[in-house]
């Protein structure tokens, strides 16, 4: 993996699949692209995650700590990474940024079939006075709650990156 990108894990409802997404800046079109990189048992996650640091330097992996994901917490601290844990305000303002990058045409996927699944089947719920993904549904909602938690990550990242004007 080359290039900023950012990553996050979601565990799903039923605790049998783990996701991992990768958001990066797409060098062709100037779009935030996600990509599904790693759906599999969660028992297995925090191993894939301890490889990706070792050949590459992400700006961050996210796990909310409010979610089944929280298990992760712990044995990634434990493997050396010390994931971003968002509070409900920084998952309602990730959920919202992400439908506006869909409406505003500035997000791709590459079509990854549970990416896919969980989008089509996407249901919001109440949180923080705004909406998030609402997990507690049939289709595993991980792979979306990853990528809607790794593209928030990734723009905080190229926020603070960016040259600007700051005053004290």
């Amino acid at each position: 993996m080359s290039g900023e990108f950012a990553l996050a894990a979601a565990i799903s409802e039923d605790r049998m699949h783990a996701s991992v997404v990768v958001a990066r800046n797409s060098l062709q079109s100037g779009k935030v692209l996600v990509d599904l990189r790693f759906y599999d048992s969660p028992r297995l996650v925090v191993a894939w995650l301890s490889g990706a640091y070792a050949f590459s330097d992400p700006v961050g992996c996210v796990v909310n700590p409010k979610s089944q994901s929280g298990t992760l917490v712990k044995p990634l601290a434990e493997a050396g990474i010390i994931a971003t844990e968002p509070g409900p305000d920084d998952v309602a303002v990730a959920h919202g940024e992400f439908l506006d990058l869909v409406g505003d045409g500035g997000l791709e996927h590459l079509n990854q079939k549970q990416l896919t699944d969980a989008v089509r089947a996407a249901q919001q719920r109440n949180l923080a006075g705004a909406k998030a993904w609402d997990p507690k549904i049939s289709v595993d909602q991980g792979p979306l709650v990853a990528a809607t938690l790794a593209t928030w990550k990734l723009r905080r990242h190229l926020e603070l990156a960016s040259p600007g004007v700051y005053t004290f």
